[in-house]
C-alpha cells in the first residue's frame, strides 16, 4: 500500500477510518454479547423478591379512641408517604431498583 516514507493525507485517513470501524464494531459486538448473555442468564435464574406491605392492625373500641386512631392513622400514612419519597429519593440517587437493596435505618440530620 505504502510506496514511500510518509503517508498521503487521504492515506491516513482511510488508515484511520480502519482503525476506528473495527474499533467500533468490536464495541457493539461486546455489548450486544452482554445484553444477550445476561437475557440468558436472566431466563435461568429467577429471583423472586416477595414484596412486603405495610399492614396496621386498629381495633375501634369507643367513639373516643376512634378519633385517637383516626389522628393516629393519619400520622402513620404521612409517615409512610416520607418514607416513600425517602425510599425512592435512595433508588435514584444509587441507580438501583428498590428490590437491590435494604434500609436498615432513617436517621434525621
Amino acid at each position: 500500500m505504502w510506496t514511500s516514507n510518509t503517508m498521503t493525507f487521504w492515506e491516513s485517513i482511510v488508515t484511520f477510518m480502519i482503525g476506528f470501524s473495527i474499533v467500533f464494531i468490536c464495541l457493539i459486538s461486546l455489548a450486544l454479547f452482554i445484553i444477550i448473555s445476561s437475557k440468558v442468564i436472566n431466563l435461568f435464574v429467577k429471583d423472586e423478591v416477595p414484596v412486603q406491605k405495610i399492614v396496621t392492625n386498629v381495633v375501634k373500641t369507643d367513639t373516643s379512641s376512634s378519633k385517637v386512631l383516626a389522628e393516629a392513622e393519619k400520622n402513620n400514612q404521612e409517615e409512610v408517604e416520607r418514607l416513600a419519597v425517602i425510599i425512592s429519593a435512595i433508588s435514584e440517587e444509587m441507580r438501583e431498583p428498590v428490590e437491590r437493596f435494604t434500609i436498615v435505618s432513617i436517621t434525621e440530620i
